[in-house]
Formats: C-alpha cells, structure tokens, sequence
C-alpha cells in the first residue's frame, strides 16, 4: 500500500521547477440539448494548467500518477472538486485506492540518465482522452526550456494504434520520441509534465449519476486542437468523397444496439453508413468537415466533433444512466455545431450494457433533425 497523494500537494523533494503556465479558469459546461427545451449552460472552474520538473520520481505511461523511489506515495493528477468516495483513477497498475491510500502492482524499474517530457495519461489507447487530454499539453511546450532537446515519453499502445499515432505526428514533427511499456516504472534524471488542459474523471463508482463537473473543457484548447489538425492535415491521404449525411456505424463490442434497423430509418433520408475504424485521421478530419448532418450513437468518434463546420447539424443518443454528460454537448456548443440528444431510458447503473433503440421515436428525432 502506498499513500494517494494530491499532485497539487507535491512537496520540493520531489520536484526542482513548479510554474502556472495557465490560470485557472471560469468556464461553462453545457448539457445535451432536445427538441423541446432550452439549453442548460453550467458554470465552473477548471484547473490551472501546471508545469513541473520532477525528480525522485517513477513515471508509467498510461497513468496520470507518479510514484516516488521508496514507492511509498503516489502523487496522482486530481480531477474532482471534492472529497466524495465514488471517484475511480485506478489504471492497468494502480489496482485500487480510497481517498489516501493505493494498492500498486511492483514492476521493474528501469532508469535514464536523460531529461524527458511525459506525455503519458489515462486511456492513452482512446482517441477521445488521448487528444483532448494528452495532446493538449503540447501546446504548452514552449513554456519548458529547450524542449526540442528532450525526449518525449509516450504510452506504446500510442505506438500501436495507427491513427494516434499519426496524430501524434502532426502535433509534434520535431521531437523524439520514445515508446515505452507499461508493464515496467521509469525514473529520469529530469521528468517535465504539464497538467492536463481539459480532463475528465476515469470513472466512478456504479450506481453513481454522471455529472457534469466530472469532464472539464477549454475552449480555447479545443480550438488549438483544431486548428493544429487543420495545419497538419494531408490531402495526399485521403482516398474518400465528401458525405453530405454521415450516419456513424460501430464496430466497437461496447453498447451494441440493433444498428441495422436504425440505419434503415435513416437511409431513405440519404444517409450513409460511415465505419470511422476504417479511415484515417486525414480522412476523418475532411468527412467530418464537409458534412452538413451527422447522426450515431455515443462513443468517442464524437471527438471528431472539433471538425465540423458552423452550423452543420446532428444527432446522437444516450442511456439515462450517462445523466449530466457534457463533453460532446459542450464540444458541439464551442464549435457551433447544432447538436441534439435523444436520452432513452435505462434502468441498470451499467454505463456499458447493449440496449435496444426505439425506431419509432429515433424515427420521430429524425424527422426533427431534417425539418429545422
């Protein structure tokens, strides 16, 4: 067991440089918007985006937590406003933790004598966390003396995921780059880490209600975001048409639904089914901007939602048991993207389960969507 420290109470043992790179900030939140009622708009603060040299330290790349050398306290990045008990930060080896103590797997340690910047995070493998929450640091790489000099360390399922990592090239051309398992700690002489710009809690506890405090989000990051994959994007890469009416189709094995029967619903209004897996990130990026409708299911394919061009429109759905979730309500606001919910009832807590989506109802959404 190892004691679950605050990265924001770090003491100078373990660091040699500490600077705001960015003040907090008042933000607003904003929740799925209907048909039928006005959008609510939640206002909040979202943390200060920090900038730390850390030393004595062990780092992990698919985590957000660091763990000193006698591997007796972990300081972790934290992401809620509160001390309630139902926050989950546990990753593939932080096995479980309350509110001031961890239970850690022991891995090998491995160490460089090199300075290296940490661009590691929870869910590297996911492309909604990696881009909003891991690529948003590089903004702040100037703030870091010489940091074309140093390596960056990335997850390697970052690696091993083609469009990551070819998202990872566009953000950061110049750099080294070193992969690295997670299956081991790694101590550097210097370890640079910023925290994360925009972030949302891991989990938490079943049978808790989502809110919309949980996820956090910059503006102004998501639209560097966006405009740092405009700059990057290759036409030479891409091998598809326009789609003016995108109907996203899943391959994920997470929340299957009687797609085909929805699809057919929508068909006959001139949609087409679009399986994002199957392109790349260039393809996304030019599909998503040149359509006028786009309808599909939850999931993070909706990050592409930083693509879209002013006043295209579109549809998604979501579990009750999901409540107050506001990443991609908010996305769309900031992007001027016109995006509505349809919220279908739920009665387990499981945020994953398989359900069965109303054709009639989505039918009725549908024809909302198309009429505005």
């Amino acid at each position: 067991m190892t004691d679950f420290l605050p990265l924001n109470l770090i003491t100078s043992e373990y660091y040699t440089e500490r600077e705001i790179a960015k003040k907090p900030e008042n933000i607003e939140m904003f929740l799925p918007k209907n048909f039928s009622d006005s959008q609510t708009t939640v206002s909040t603060t979202i943390n200060a985006v920090e900038i730390f040299a850390l030393r004595n330290v062990y780092c992990i790349p698919n985590s957000t937590y660091f763990l000193n050398l006698k591997k007796d306290k972990i300081f972790y990045e934290k992401w809620q406003d509160d001390t309630r008990i139902h926050y989950v930060y546990n990753t593939t080896n932080l096995i479980q933790h309350s509110v001031t103590l961890a239970k850690v797997k022991n891995h090998k340690n491995i160490s460089f004598n090199k300075e290296a910047i940490f661009l590691g995070g929870t869910f590297t493998f996911n492309y909604y966390h990696f881009f909003t929450e891991i690529l948003s640091k590089i903004e702040f790489f100037n703030n870091i003396p010489d940091a074309k000099d140093k390596i960056i360390v990335v997850d390697k399922d970052v690696e091993k995921t083609e469009n990551l990592r070819e998202l990872l090239s566009i953000f950061l051309k110049d750099y080294k780059i070193m992969f690295l398992e997670h299956e081991n700690y790694y101590h550097f002489e210097k370890l640079w880490h910023i925290t994360s710009p925009n972030y949302t809690i891991p989990n938490i506890m079943p049978g808790e209600k989502y809110e919309s405090s949980f996820s956090k989000l910059s503006k102004n990051s998501l639209e560097y975001l966006r405009k740092k994959c405009f700059e990057g994007i290759n036409y030479n890469k891409i091998k598809i048409k326009p789609v003016e009416r995108v109907f996203i189709s899943r391959k994920s094995k997470f929340r299957k639904y009687n797609e085909d029967e929805i699809f057919a619903v929508a068909k006959p209004y001139g949609f087409e089914e679009v399986f994002f897996e199957d392109l790349n990130i260039h393809e996304q990026i030019y599909l998503v901007n040149n359509a006028e409708y786009i309808i599909g299911p939850s999931g993070a394919a909706w990050t592409n939602i930083l693509f879209t061009k002013p006043n295209a429109k579109g549809l998604t759905w979501l579990s009750s048991v999901w409540g107050d979730f506001s990443i991609y309500s908010t996305m769309a606001k900031h992007m001027n993207f016109d995006l509505y919910f349809y919220i279908f009832p739920q009665i387990s807590d499981d945020f994953h389960e398989n359900y069965i989506l109303d054709a009639e109802i989505f039918s009725e959404q549908l024809k909302k969507l198309i009429s505005l």
